[in-house]
């Protein structure tokens, strides 16, 4: 039963990623034929490599506790450098990704990832980050993990919000 609710539940996801980038090319191609600001072709074609290397070196990750999508201490003055980095480069777009270690069910995991993209997020916008040069914020619960050992501090890598660049 837990694997046909995880196939249906990646199913899920894979669809909304599929008609989320339909609804930004027709929303692109919408602004072009109502005679909108031209949209840049930087929102829609893929980040470059030199892009997504200036992302990694310079925005890092944060890290929640077991069950919590509060900051840490030692996590807002990482985001206040990442915000100090953004507002340097007001052309970088990034995507913040929520994530959730193993333990517990997919929807509560699932709930709480969003919430650390969420806190995030909003963190970013707080330190003077333009919410426009974040494309989205959402959680991903337990489907990405970056360690899969069932370890304490493998699942302290796993609980995080991750910056991607868009």
């Amino acid at each position: 039963m837990k694997l046909s609710l995880l196939t249906l539940f990646a199913a899920f996801v894979l669809c909304a990623g599929s008609l989320f980038a339909q609804a930004q090319t027709f929303v692109s191609s919408d602004f072009a034929m109502f005679g909108a600001a031209d949209v840049s072709s930087s929102t829609t074609l893929p980040p470059s490599h030199t892009e997504q290397q200036q992302v990694q070196n310079n925005i890092k990750d944060i890290h929640f506790d077991f069950n919590r999508a509060d900051l840490r201490p030692e996590d807002q003055s990482t985001l206040q450098s990442d915000a100090q980095w953004l507002k340097a480069h007001p052309d970088v777009f990034v995507t913040i990704e929520g994530d959730a270690d193993e333990r517990g069910d997919i929807v509560y995991n699932v709930q709480l990832s969003d919430k650390r993209a969420d806190v995030t997020k909003d963190a970013l916008v707080s330190y003077g980050v333009s919410a426009d040069q974040i494309v989205y914020a959402t959680g991903w619960g337990k489907l990405y993990p970056i360690c899969s050992d069932s370890t304490e501090s493998c699942w302290s890598e796993n609980r995080r919000a991750h910056f991607s660049a868009w």
